[in-house]
């Protein structure tokens, strides 16, 4: 009889083990297939996002009648971020203006229609020294944008503007040209400008497809 006991007592406890393995393993089956679904989730993208344009970049690229130039700057400091957004977006604006002043003088100096004073490049290191550098530096900010980053920095965009219109800036450049005989003639100087402005708008075009 005892025997009979024994044999039923372990028939028994063999059925509950094969039933907690069976729960263990769905369980873990159950699990498993619940984080798959998740992380299908997580991966899951919509068919077609539409990307909005930043602001300060959309200001700096409008045709506005003013010489404006954005710039950019990440920093765990947001006020050293805006500083340097600020100046990134100046010497973005004396790049662009440097390169098209420097390409008209050569223009000027392939084209001249008489005797020049002075070389290419020393006309447009006195545009630049005399007058742009200047104006540069007195750009106002009209547009900031500020972005928390997951790390706990800021990412700063600048959007800059000169204060003068396109028109008063041509003629600062003219009487830095007249002045002391850079360049006499008046017919010369304008075409000085006019390369210059369309060496500036190629670079604009070139800033915006990048």
């Amino acid at each position: 009889m005892k025997k009979i006991f024994f044999a039923v007592a372990a028939i028994a406890t063999m059925v509950l083990a094969s039933c907690g393995t069976n729960r263990v393993m769905t369980t873990g089956y159950q699990q498993s297939l619940n984080e798959q679904q998740n992380g299908n989730k997580q991966i899951t993208r919509p068919a077609r996002t539409m990307r909005t344009e930043e602001p300060c970049i959309a200001l700096a690229n409008e045709d506005c009648g003013k010489f404006r130039a954005y710039g950019t700057a990440t920093s765990y400091v947001e006020k050293t971020a805006l500083n340097e957004a600020a100046r990134d977006a100046r010497n973005q604006l004396a790049q662009m203006l440097k390169v098209a002043v420097v390409g008209a003088a050569e223009d000027y100096e392939s084209n001249a229609t008489s005797n020049m004073n002075k070389t290419a490049e020393a006309i447009g290191e006195a545009v630049m020294s005399q007058f742009v550098n200047e104006e540069v530096k007195n750009t106002k900010t009209i547009k900031t944008t500020i972005y928390d980053l997951t790390d706990g920095s800021v990412q700063v965009y600048v959007c800059v503007e000169m204060r003068k219109d396109i028109e008063s800036f041509n003629n600062g450049v003219a009487n830095v040209l007249e002045r002391d005989g850079v360049i006499d003639i008046k017919a010369d100087r304008e075409m000085f400008i006019e390369k210059m402005n369309k060496r500036y708008e190629e670079q604009k075009q070139q800033t915006m497809a990048e």
